[in-house]
């Protein structure tokens, strides 16, 4: 094994050329991976960004559906604050004491001059006629016989 300095140089340079190689290898995995890198930070930029945008875009979204919601309670609070007020008037108008209606007299018409008034029938002589069988009525205030 002895072959003498010539091949212990020999085997050093061929070690220290295959050590540079792999850290040829190294430097050029390590750019790549820095390439990578760089790459995969960009992405991750644009991917915030985007969280971002999606984010103002989903509460400008949220608040419009609140207003839409907060409108439909008032117009629904509104019309039945409106039925109730209905039903209330509609209550005190039945339930509330009305005064009694105007009572109005009715003249009698006097009868023309050298006529007897006519004569109205009471049960009393109604009584008499039903056991005669005969069927008695007043019509226009005069006895009608058949």
């Amino acid at each position: 094994m002895a072959a003498g300095p010539g091949a212990g140089l020999a085997q050093c340079q061929r070690e220290a050329e295959e050590v540079t190689e792999l850290m040829k290898q190294n430097f050029n995995r390590a750019l790549e991976r820095e390439g990578r890198l760089s790459d995969l930070d960009s992405r991750a930029q644009e991917l915030r960004a985007m969280g971002e945008t999606f984010t103002r875009s989903t509460r400008a979204v949220a608040q419009q559906q609140r207003r839409g919601h907060r409108r439909w309670r008032l117009v629904a609070f509104g019309l039945a604050a409106a039925l109730l007020l209905f039903l209330l008037a509609l209550g005190l108008a039945l339930w509330l004491p009305r005064p009694p209606p105007a009572i109005s007299t009715i003249s009698p018409v006097p009868a023309p001059a050298g006529t007897e008034p006519p004569v109205l029938r009471g049960a009393s002589q109604d009584l008499g006629r039903a056991y005669d069988n005969k069927p008695s009525a007043v019509v226009l205030g005069r006895p009608y016989n058949k």
